[in-house]
């Protein structure tokens, strides 16, 4: 996992070859201006997701990962907890590989996610998003970029 500012992504092209069309699409559309819904991002099998809603008690959300794409996740607008957490310090429910999606469940501790930051999650990363700041749901404007591993 990487958390870091959204200034400082371009340290981080050399991690995956395809961490440059991210940064391009980054650069291209600016952050405020999409419109929920999915982008693709090159020819590469790279596409963006943005989406909008309200964060969530911590008891209503799940940790999760995935094994074909790594997620950029960043948000616009808003603020949310996310949990962090190993996946091979948790128990994993039966992988489903049409949706590329794992349920865990272990323990996490926290970042928070808000306009300006950003995080990378590999496969061996279990991620728990959308959790509320502050115990009070807000709005938040999500992009997560999908980059095939």
């Amino acid at each position: 996992m990487i958390f870091d500012r959204l200034d400082n992504f371009g340290l981080y092209l050399s991690l995956h070859p395809l961490f440059e069309d991210a940064g391009r699409f980054m650069q291209r559309y600016g952050l405020n201006g999409l419109l929920p819904g999915r982008y693709e991002v090159g020819d590469r099998g790279v596409f963006a997701l943005v989406s909008e809603y309200a964060t969530k008690d911590p008891a209503a959300c799940f940790i999760e990962c995935h094994r074909r794409y790594i997620d950029i996740q960043f948000l616009p607008e808003g603020r949310e907890k996310v949990g962090i957490c190993s996946r091979q310090d948790c128990r994993a429910e039966e992988y489903d590989q049409e949706k590329d999606f794992q349920k865990l469940h272990g323990e996490t501790d926290l970042i928070t996610l808000r306009p300006g930051l950003f995080a990378i999650f590999f496969p061996d990363d279990g991620h728990m998003p959308q959790m509320s700041y502050a115990d009070i749901p807000e709005n938040v404007k999500k992009i997560v970029i999908k980059v095939p591993v």
